[in-house]
Parts: C-alpha cells; sequence; structure tokens
C-alpha cells in the first residue's frame, strides 16, 4: 500500500489528468507486443542438458578477490568445470575456436561467412558467490549437489549464472546439429571466471584481448534482467509478463567521511554535540532525512513508455507514455521513490551508509572516526556528484569533516544507454517474442541495471550496444529475487530448457542473414 504522502502525489497527479481528459477518451490500448509467429524449434537432447547443468552445479567455482589471486578459490573446481563443457559439447571444441584466457576463463569463437561484419557477443559467467554447506546450512537441498528434484535444478549457480552457460552452449551445439554450420555474422561466447567480484582478470582479459586484434564488436547480450512472470501488478494492475532488457547501468562511487575531534575521558563529555560521534551520527542522519533528489532519467523514461501500451487504466497509461513531461515526471519519480526501495532505486541515485568506525575503549572519547557512503550514480551523474552532494550536509562541523574519494578502480559513471529503438535492440525483443508467448501477453521492456555486469569491460569496443538480458523466469511474488546470492538458489527444469530455445533464436536472429530467411 502506498504511504499517506504516495496517495497526496495520486491526487496531484489526477486533478493534473483530469484536465486532459478529452485526449484520454482517444487513447486506445494496444496489445503490449507485436503478434508473432512462435518459432519452430524442438529439443533432442532435454535430458542431457538438464544433467549438464547440474553437473556444472556440483563444481564449487567460487570467486574470491581477497584471498586468491587468479580470482579463483579453488582453482581446481574451475579446471573441472571447464573438463566437464569439452567433454558435454565435443562438436563445439572440434568445430569452433575455444580459447583458455587468464587461465580460467573461455572464449569461444564461431566464424561467420562475412568477415565485413562486425561480430555479436554473448556473455556469460563460470563463477559463483559462497554458498554455507553441512550442518549449519539452511538450504533444502545441498546448495552444490546439482539435485533435481520437484521439476527443479537445485544450487549456488542455477540462476546465477549457469545456466546461461549451459543453455548458450545447448543453443550453439543445436544449430551446429540441424545444419546451420556457418552464421553470416561471428559469434563469440565468452565464459568470465570472476565476474562476481569485478570481471577483472576474466572478462576484462578477454575484452582486452579482442581490442588487440582489432575485434569490434556490433553488439553484446549479456545477464542482466529477468523475465517477471508475475508482472508488476502494483503498477499495471494486470498480470502482463515483463521481459527486462537492461540497456544501461548505474554507477559505482564510495566517498570516505574522516571525521575528527578533541578526544578526552568519557566522564566529562562535551555539551555543545562536538564529540566524534555525534558529528558522526549528525551527518548521516543528515543524509538518510534528504537523499539525493529524485528524477526520471533514460532508461526508466523508456521502461515506462513501453509498458504503457500494457496498463489498461487510461488515466496511468497516460502518465506512463508521457513521462518526460515536466510535470508528470518528478511527481512520478517522487512516487516510485515512496513506492518501494527497488523502483526508488532507479528513480534516483542512492546512497548508502556501509561502514562507521570509531573509538578504542569504552571509557575513552574518540578523537577520530569515518563513515563510508556508497553511491550508486545515475545516468548523467558525474564521479563529482556524491563529493558536491556530501558537503551540503556538512553542516557547522564542516571543518572537522574531510571527505575522501575512495571508489579506487571500481568507481565509474553510469554505462552510455543503449538504444530501445536499435536494430539490435529489436533482435533482442523478437526473439523473446517468439519463443515466449504466455496467454497474459509479454513485453519487452528496456531497464536500468542498479547492479553491475561483465558486459562493462567490453563497451570500448562495442559499436551498437549492450543489451542485459536473460531468460530467467522469476515470481517476484513467490520472492524468487532472493534466491540469486541466496538460499535455495533453483531454476525450473521446463524454464532451463524454455532458455535454451531463447538463446536459439536470439543467435539466429543476431547472426544470421537480418534481411533473409535464416531470421524467418
Amino acid at each position: 500500500m502506498f504511504t499517506i504522502r504516495a496517495q497526496f502525489a495520486l491526487v496531484v497527479l489526477g486533478i493534473a489528468i483530469a484536465l486532459l481528459t478529452r485526449t484520454l477518451s482517444r487513447d486506445k490500448i494496444t496489445f503490449p507486443h507485436p503478434q508473432s509467429v512462435l518459432a519452430n524449434i524442438t529439443l533432442s537432447h532435454s535430458e542431457d542438458a538438464v544433467s549438464r547443468l547440474s553437473q556444472l552445479i556440483k563444481h564449487r567455482t567460487v570467486s574470491d578477490s581477497q584471498s586468491a589471486e587468479s580470482h579463483a578459490r579453488h582453482p581446481e573446481q574451475l579446471r573441472l568445470a571447464r573438463e566437464h563443457l569439452q567433454k558435454s559439447y565435443p562438436s563445439i571444441w572440434k568445430h569452433l575456436t575455444v580459447e583458455t584466457v587468464a587461465e580460467f576463463s573461455l572464449l569461444i569463437r564461431w566464424q561467420g561467412s562475412n568477415t565485413a561484419l562486425n561480430p555479436v557477443l554473448f556473455v556469460s559467467h563460470l563463477d559463483v558467490v559462497p554458498a554455507t554447506e553441512g550442518d549449519s546450512s539452511e538450504w533444502s537441498r545441498p546448495p552444490f549437489g546439482g539435485d533435481i528434484h520437484d521439476n527443479f535444478i537445485w544450487g549456488r549457480g542455477a540462476m546465477d549464472l549457469k545456466f546461461m552457460v549451459i543453455a548458450l552452449l545447448e543453443a550453439v551445439t543445436h544449430l551446429l546439429e540441424s545444419g546451420w554450420t556457418k552464421p553470416e555474422r561471428t559469434l563469440y561466447l565468452a565464459f568470465g571466471h570472476d565476474e562476481e567480484v569485478g570481471g577483472d582478470l576474466g572478462a576484462g582479459a578477454m575484452a582486452s584481448l579482442l581490442a588487440s586484434r582489432g575485434v569490434t564488436l556490433d553488439f553484446v547480450v549479456d545477464e542482466g534482467g529477468p523475465i517477471l512472470v508475475d508482472g508488476l501488478p502494483s503498477l499495471l494492475r494486470t498480470p502482463t509478463q515483463i521481459a527486462l532488457v537492461g540497456t544501461a547501468e548505474k554507477g559505482y562511487n564510495s566517498i570516505l567521511a574522516n571525521v575528527s575531534g578533541q578526544g578526552g575521558h568519557a566522564m566529562t563529555p562535551p555539551t555543545d554535540h562536538s564529540t566524534v560521534p555525534a558529528i558522526m551520527s549528525s551527518l548521516v542522519q543528515s543524509v538518510d532525512q534528504t537523499p539525493p533528489t529524485p528524477q526520471l532519467v533514460p532508461p526508466v523514461t523508456h521502461f515506462m513508455q513501453a509498458l504503457a501500451p500494457a496498463c489498461p487504466n487510461p488515466f496511468l497509461r497516460f502518465i506512463l507514455r508521457h513521462c518526460e513531461n515536466r510535470l508528470f515526471g518528478p511527481l512520478l519519480a517522487r512516487l516510485l521513490t515512496l513506492s518501494s526501495p527497488n523502483t526508488a532505486a532507479v528513480a534516483r541515485t542512492t546512497v548508502g551508509v556501509t561502514r562507521m568506525n570509531t573509538g578504542s575503549a569504552d571509557n575513552v572519547l574518540p578523537d577520530s572516526g569515518s563513515v563510508m557512503f556508497n553511491f550508486r550514480l545515475l545516468p548523467g551523474h558525474t564521479l563529482d556528484y556524491p563529493l558536491q552532494y556530501l558537503r551540503n550536509h556538512l553542516g557547522k562541523f564542516s571543518s572537522r569533516i574531510r571527505l575522501q574519494q575512495v571508489g579506487g578502480q571500481k568507481a565509474r559513471e553510469a554505462t552510455p544507454v543503449s538504444s530501445p529503438s536499435s536494430e539490435q535492440f529489436k533482435i533482442v525483443a523478437r526473439a523473446i517474442y517468439e519463443t515466449v508467448q504466455p496467454k497474459q501477453g509479454i513485453v519487452a521492456a528496456p531497464h536500468l541495471m542498479t547492479g553491475a555486469s561483465d558486459s562493462r569491460h567490453y563497451l570500448d569496443i562495442t559499436a551498437n550496444g549492450v543489451y542485459r538480458f536473460f531468460p530467467l523466469f522469476m515470481n517476484l511474488t513467490a520472492g524468487d529475487v532472493s534466491r540469486v546470492h541466496g538460499i535455495d538458489e533453483r531454476i525450473k527444469v521446463d524454464d532451463f530448457l524454455q532458455a535454451i530455445k531463447v538463446y536459439i533464436r536470439m543467435i539466429q536472429l543476431a547472426c544470421g542473414d537480418r534481411n533473409g530467411s535464416s531470421v524467418q
């Protein structure tokens, strides 16, 4: 339920919309996606595909940037995973070029017949985050067991992201076996081994290798937005499924606020709120009470405009279509910040306190302390924005606070926004529409990713954008989001097999003759 402030914002919107009734009366509902012909794709080795994913999950390919020089906590597990893939997909190792990069990452090239065309890259990763095992584990099934139970494949990596590795390899194998022996446009598959800790050694090395060879990519498809099988009923009031295609990622920066003051004995603390902990608390409270101003920017505006045709409410449909309007935009942005943390994250640059350090003894007033602020930047905000924002919150003790940018190599502005009107976006959307056709309809919508992916390493060698989408079917109402990096990660067998079909069609459309019969 919306808060009173949110309800007030809706009232204001309603008054504004009432002035546009005549326009609204002529605004007709359209079906949320083109009437596409369902692609005729029959998988011949479904059980084998499920077994291969199950086996890959059993390998504990945990990445670790703190204690492992190669970012691999168990290097032998990555080697075993690679051996498993080579044994499972002999036709790929025979007919395509497979390279091991940075010891553990895999770069696969399927040479196209027309070398004048820029290649297409599909990105995934082999590594996973840790999972608790043994008696202290809260998992229903062993996190590295790869169990197939109740029509689900269980284990760490089932959703993030081993299913995508296997689905892509299955798709390529299917195309090889069906006689599609040579695409017109070269296809690359890049499977990194340290995405979960930044991807510098895996994707970073593969991107550098491609750049050194003079490769310019047409576009990139990486992990990103899933398919929301229950849609967004709170927004659309309809069960239309939504395929989120990430066209940008938020930026990242961290600022350390170093606070100094006069220490002393704890039995005689000052009465003017000037202790280091008091100054730190005041700064944190100020930031918490006055977060960055909400605003709607692309691709969030693109997302709302894409959803508009699926919205049955004419008033809301009009707002979504005109979300860039000077009146509707700010009000809608404010409404998003009041709805939930997830929606607030796409409507503003966010700031979170991640660490507070001060004090050394329970009877001593500290003379120094620090607060770490982590920012996730909207497109359009520079790396200087966090410093500018925090300077406005220093208050009367500003002379005792020194701000230090500590984002290091992780600091980055938001990625460029890839076009939702491009041929490349339409290829991704068409593959979805021709393979996923639920009764309630589906719409492919541009999306702002609040996290990061390996795709950012390939931006400098990509001509026509990055599209961050994977055919992972998620039910928000059932809490599927919490399973990613959480407990009881799993993927439904039928959904995994459907993902293979999506990639088969996407590869056909991306690397076949885009004007010919191979993409019909």
